[in-house]
């Protein structure tokens, strides 16, 4: 009986056994659901910033990787290893020898009557005496200088047309349009020319001449012999020779027997003439296939993940003369350039520099405005007004490039302000200014915006070899 009474005292003692309250329920739920609120917000800024650096990342990468390209090419723009030239003080004429050269100044004469420009424009670079614009000036058959003018050439264009109008026939580039493969209306385009080799190191006895004073006879033939490591010989019959020394380089066409070159009169019974007694440092190169022709342009390519869209690339089309025309010279190189602008700075005769978009380089081309060739070789007993066409291609001292590069792949948790941008450039004294484009709008290239962060590029890249 007693234990009874303490078993019954022990179990009031125990407290009963009861759940949360209603309340308690209430106020855990609501905690835990802010909670989860909140980690789920903190995910989705943590995700939506992560989107936005990795755009970013794209556009900063693809942006600075398409100047430095341009870049490099613009700095081997008219790159020849000497580029010397000059008349002596007196009347060009037929009765020149083409051996009277004296203080050579800054570019190559050829003794041929065409260059053919690893270019796509189908036509060659003929002699002053024949093309337009020069005959009535340019004495016949007389060695001619290559000038400068033709290491870089600018296209202004909008709207699907160009200024100067783009090179035509089977090299010409894509044209304008929205469908794939076509050129952007917009963008410029922009041609470097220059020699992409290291030359053939050539010895005073491997020049052979008749006789060996050099007083006022031919170069008969080159005997190359590549040393180890030098460029593969590559020369043909028929190719342009450049024949460096150190202190004038001339072009002429030969015809080869094993490895020995023979220059071939050409320009009214014109050969140069090299002293083997005086000449060092003597370099050749095979001016048609060693030099080279680099052009950029814009162009739609079909987005590989989506055949209904298209995608903005920056092509790079490099030409030799075995392989120009060919479809394989394009390579698109950076996707999400969507604009693309060239300003050339250039020094007029009477020194200022002024910016200037490519079609005003060529109709401000002229003899008030192009400083005169040096050491009289196109004044040098010419009319008034002798100057090449485009001429101030030959004082440019500077090349301003813009472009506008996006970050390729649409990005919805963008808003109004990441997708803000200014794309602004300048040409004598005044600015275009493009801002970003209204939802549902068109771009100056009337391709659709898409929801993409946009950014512009600039770069101001000096020409090297300028010399007017």
């Amino acid at each position: 009986m007693i234990a009874s009474v303490r078993s019954i005292a022990d179990r009031a003692r125990v407290p009963a056994v009861r759940g949360f309250t209603m309340i308690e329920l209430m106020i855990a739920i609501t905690l835990g659901i802010l909670i989860s609120l909140g980690l789920v917000l903190l995910f989705q800024a943590t995700a939506k910033t992560n989107r936005v650096q990795d755009a970013m990342s794209t556009l900063q990468e693809n942006g600075r990787y398409a100047i430095s390209r341009i870049n490099n090419d613009l700095r081997m723009a008219s790159f020849q290893t000497l580029n010397v030239s000059g008349f002596v003080a007196s009347t060009p004429s037929a009765s020149t020898t083409p051996n009277g050269v004296a203080n050579p100044v800054i570019s190559v004469m050829s003794y041929v009557t065409t260059i053919f420009l690893p270019d796509f424009a189908a036509a060659g670079l003929s002699a002053p005496s024949t093309a337009a614009g020069w005959a009535a000036n340019w004495p016949a058959n007389t060695a001619w200088p290559v000038s400068q003018r033709y290491s870089i050439q600018g296209y202004e264009c909008s709207s699907g047309t160009c200024s100067p109008a783009l090179p035509t026939g089977s090299n010409a580039l894509p044209a304008a349009g929205l469908a794939a493969g076509n050129r952007i209306k917009t963008a410029d385009v922009l041609t470097v020319r220059y020699l992409d080799s290291l030359g053939w190191s050539v010895n005073n006895n491997e020049l052979a001449e008749t006789p060996a004073t050099c007083a006022g006879n031919p170069l008969t033939g080159i005997t190359v012999t590549p040393a180890t490591g030098s460029p593969a010989f590559n020369f043909q019959s028929g190719d342009l020779a450049l024949l460096v020394t150190g202190s004038r380089a001339s072009i002429f066409q030969v015809n080869v027997a094993g490895a020995v070159l023979t220059p071939t009169a050409v320009l009214g019974g014109s050969i140069p003439c090299f002293s083997t007694t005086s000449a060092s440092d003597i370099t050749l190169y095979n001016f048609s296939r060693d030099f080279v022709t680099v052009t950029y342009y814009l162009r739609l390519d079909t987005d590989p993940n989506n055949g209904s869209r298209l995608i903005p690339s920056l092509v790079r089309r490099q030409s030799t003369i075995a392989n120009q025309g060919a479809a394989s010279n394009d390579q698109s190189i950076v996707q999400g350039i969507e604009q693309l602008d060239f300003l050339a700075g250039v020094q007029r005769n009477d020194g200022t520099i002024s910016y200037l978009t490519s079609d005003l380089v060529a109709g401000q081309s002229s003899a008030a405005n192009c400083p005169p060739m040096a050491s009289l070789q196109i004044a040098a007993g010419l009319p008034a007004g002798s100057v090449e066409p485009q001429c101030l291609w030959r004082s440019l001292n500077s090349i301003e490039v813009h472009l506008l590069a996006d970050s390729v792949n649409n990005n919805f948790a963008l808003t109004p302000s990441d997708m803000a941008y200014q794309y602004r450039y300048g040409y004598s004294g005044n600015d275009i200014k493009q801002t970003a484009a209204a939802p549902g709008g068109t771009l100056p290239s009337q391709l659709t915006p898409g929801n993409m962060l946009r950014r512009e590029f600039v770069s101001l890249v000096s020409v090297r070899n300028f010399n007017p």
